[in-house]
């Protein structure tokens, strides 16, 4: 006579902990960027109040300056004189942008902690510069370079770039993997 089968006791599911190791994830895109977002309308909402419209304010001698403008275009004032059509553009590429993020935290096996605080950077200073062409038609730029010509831009511009400059380092520098497959810094 066979022997009863004996119950087996389920194995530990693995889609608790890659759902849970995901949240965290995501958590941490989410809390990048609303301090991102909320460090952009900090300095703009204090530089409407504090600062004359067009006037140079020296901050750094020979190195930052405040001078208070507002840009209806995209960066370097491109189509500036679109502002609806760069208002109708910067949304969908945040969206895209939005989306692949999602993507790519879905899909990927694991996504590495400086990625998604350059992701969540990215995702706050495009949203606070969103917020205000949806409020005021323009962006508030405010922050100038007084040891070069270059483009007066604002907190968001320069979380934007700093999130970039982390996705880079994190995928040409940081991303090794070990023995198993996984990226080493993966948290």
């Amino acid at each position: 006579m066979p022997e009863p089968e004996a119950k087996k006791e389920p194995e530990p599911s693995t889609k608790k902990v890659v759902y849970s190791g995901r949240l965290y994830q995501l958590f941490t895109v989410v809390i990048s960027a609303v301090i991102a977002f909320s460090l952009d309308r900090a300095a703009k909402v204090w530089a409407l109040s504090h600062l004359i419209f067009g006037e140079e304010t020296a901050y750094w001698p020979g190195i930052l300056q405040f001078r208070l403008t507002n840009n209806t275009g995209a960066a370097f004032s491109l189509g500036r004189d679109h502002a609806p059509l760069m208002t109708i553009i910067a949304t969908v590429y945040t969206i895209i942008f939005i989306c692949w993020a999602l993507n790519r935290l879905i899909k990927a096996s694991a996504f590495a902690a400086l990625e998604r605080v350059g992701v969540g950077l990215i995702i706050g200073g495009a949203c606070g510069n969103l917020f205000e062409r949806y409020n005021q038609g323009c962006v508030t730029d405010f922050l100038e370079f007084a040891f070069i010509n270059f483009p007066i831009f604002n907190v968001a511009d320069a979380l934007i770039d700093v999130g970039l400059v982390l996705i880079f380092v994190d995928i040409l520098f940081l991303h090794k993997h070990k023995d198993d497959g996984k990226p080493a810094d993966v948290q």
